[in-house]
């Protein structure tokens, strides 16, 4: 949708510089030495305001920035994004140089206009302003200011008060006009004191928040884990106007946000063309109602392309089946515009459903606007069991609920007035698995080996993301990438795959493969470690400075089967201990044990969590010391002295 996506821009400007500063910020007099730089000030202020009979939104930004130290170039260049319902005006930017005991001003007279597209979006209506502040070194100062002019009262932006840089002040002033009734929800306030006020000034009322040396984010972003989740920020909206004795309401419960959604949908689909209908029919036929349910799925899966597409209110406003179906692609309403069309004309009763994806924190019970969800999906119930059917979710078996928006809240469109709220239940460990099983001869100095690996679940998802595209042909080189065992001599020389694009059965993937130079021998004996596959070794999270969480995308279990074949002529003289780590988010577990001419090791995995933070860090940090030092260990064969 338009509006999330412009706001997740000015979020993922923030994310890229936080990696300009990882330091640990300091109380002392000299505490922004150790930065790059500090945001001597951070303001916002808005004015709401009733103009001949209407409602005018302008939101004025303040920033400026000392450079403390020579990596000035990181300061260089500045945006300003706008989308379809906003526009920039009177911007002002200039960089202020020392010179002696005063500063010199030198202006920035150019601006570049820019479509400012995401990778993962075929075309927006987002716009980037690009400059550059000219002459910077060690102490010079940035100043920015410009203002946004709403055209929609219904998207007011999110008010950040923290960013990559130490701030000193961050102020955020609204002046509101007494006829209108202002909503806003603070987020994360414990990161940092901040005091707020109110007042009256003739017709206007005034709200006032500030803080002051805020650090700088404690977190760096992930692909489901960013700033709103852990900065304080400000959430504005419009209640309701009174303009003239007439009241017009926005926002402020969830059935008002319904309500604005739903009128972007209530016309749609209104009529049907009879290849569509010719189409489910086709699909169908002599299918019992689950069977045609997956047949329309999976149909919609394999035929239409997901493409991206957002501008203005076409970022809320659903495509018409008829036209995503002859066109064969469509963005995630369009899809799922299809989905609820072609399952009805079957006879299968389904929902719109907005979403959130795990990029976004809110919950619909705690934030009612359309910055709490960025993704529409279809929804069935069967037997009184919640059904979710994502277009966008390519190779996702029918029932599934898909990772990313699991845990997350849905809002479900039922009719005039009429939604539910429901949870999105997350899926077990134990529904995603990989079971990879090798036997193992040595030969010399070459490991040979025969294997076996089962995928299923989002594991599968992912390896069907992955190979598709990749032409059989290539399949080998691909595997050895992905299976990666040993070291990086290792490679696959032969493979069978079944089952990948299929749906729901597991897929699998027979192979054989060699490692080059992987033992260690010593005069009669021979070191070899089983650990062929070292999953998240290495995998330590640094808790100086910007701390990286822990992201999964899934819930998932990993198994590991490795069978050395002991060679003729020697013997085992040592096979080293178990190992293991229990934990409620994530363990393993690594046993030996030997059966007749073999030696095998057998290892699991089991990971329950999206996201761990700095609480949980330390507990995962002790299991991959546990884990790496069970990595190092070997078994020793000996030869057999022949009498």
């Amino acid at each position: 949708m338009s509006y999330n996506n412009s706001i997740h821009k000015i979020i993922y400007l923030f994310i890229f510089l936080t990696f300009i500063c990882n330091n640990v910020f300091s109380e002392s007099n000299e505490k922004y030495n150790n930065y790059h730089g500090v945001i001597s000030q951070l303001k916002y202020t808005y004015l709401i305001d009733i103009a001949d009979d209407s409602l005018v939104i302008t939101q004025t930004n303040t920033k400026e920035v000392l450079i403390t130290n020579q990596n000035s170039k990181a300061f260089t260049k500045d945006y300003i994004f706008s989308n379809a319902f906003t526009s920039i005006s009177d911007i002002e930017a200039f960089s202020m140089i020392p010179k002696e005991n005063s500063y010199e001003k030198y202006k920035v007279d150019q601006f570049q206009e820019t479509n400012s597209t995401d990778g993962s979006i075929f075309y927006d209506d987002s716009k980037t302003i690009q400059f550059s502040y000219p002459s910077l070194q060690k102490g010079a100062k940035t100043f920015l200011k410009y203002t946004i002019n709403y055209k929609n009262p219904r998207f007011l932006r999110s008010c950040y008060l923290q960013s990559f840089l130490p701030v000193e002040n961050a102020k955020v002033v609204i002046k509101v006009h007494k006829d209108v009734d202002l909503g806003f929800k603070l987020f994360n306030e414990k990161v940092t004191p901040i005091s707020y006020k109110t007042y009256k000034k003739g017709k206007y009322i005034y709200h006032e928040w500030e803080t002051k040396d805020v650090a700088p984010y404690h977190y760096a972003s992930g692909n489901y884990f960013g700033i709103n989740y852990f900065s304080p920020h400000i959430e504005f909206y419009i209640k309701q106007t009174n303009i003239k004795k007439s009241i017009t309401e926005y926002f402020g419960t969830p059935e008002l946000l319904y309500n604005f959604y739903y009128d972007f949908v209530k016309d749609i689909n209104k009529e049907i063309p009879a290849e569509l209908i010719n189409k489910v029919k086709e699909i169908t036929e002599g299918l019992n109602e689950i069977d045609k349910a997956k047949a329309i799925y999976y149909w919609i899966h394999q035929n239409i392309k997901y493409v991206a597409y957002e501008q203005g209110y076409a970022g809320f406003i659903p495509a018409e089946a008829s036209e995503v179906f002859n066109k064969r692609y469509g963005d995630c309403k369009g899809m799922s515009s299809l989905i609820k069309t072609m399952m009805d004309i079957a006879g299968l009763p389904t929902y719109l459903t907005w979403v959130g994806t795990r990029h976004i924190p809110y919950k619909y019970s705690e934030l009612t606007l359309p910055s709490v969800d960025n993704h529409m999906i279809a929804t069935q119930f069967v037997n009184d069991s919640l059904i979710i059917l994502d277009g966008t979710f390519k190779y996702l078996d029918y029932g599934v609920y898909p990772y990313h928006i699991q845990g997350k809240q849905i809002l479900i469109g039922k009719g005039p007035d009429e939604f539910k709220i429901l949870n999105v239940p997350v899926s077990p460990a134990s529904y995603s698995v990989i079971t990879d099983s090798v036997t193992i001869q040595m030969k010399d100095n070459l490991i040979q080996g025969e294997g076996k690996v089962e995928y299923k679940g989002f594991n599968k998802v992912e390896l069907a993301y992955t190979m598709d595209g990749v032409k059989p042909d290539n399949y080998i080189k691909t595997y050895s990438r992905i299976f990666n065992k040993g070291n990086n001599k290792y490679k696959v020389t032969t493979q069978t795959t079944s089952h990948l694009f299929e749906y729901d059965v597991p897929a699998n993937v027979d192979y054989s493969f060699e490692i080059n130079d992987y033992l260690k021998s010593y005069k009669d004996e021979i070191y070899i470690n089983l650990n062929l596959d070292k999953v998240y070794q290495g995998m330590l999270i640094d808790t100086l400075g910007t701390i990286t969480p822990m992201q999964n995308d899934f819930y998932c279990t990993q198994k590991f089967v490795t069978r050395l074949i002991i060679p003729e002529g020697y013997e085992v003289t040592y096979i080293p201990k178990d190992g293991a780590y229990t934990n409620k988010e994530f363990s393993f577990n690594l046993t030996y044990r030997k059966e007749e001419n073999a030696i095998i090791l057998e290892k699991e995995y089991i990971l329950n969590f999206f996201t761990l933070l700095e609480d949980k860090i330390p507990e995962w940090n002790n299991m991959i010391n546990a884990l790496n030092k069970n990595y190092r260990r070997t078994i020793v064969l000996k030869k057999i002295n022949e009498q």
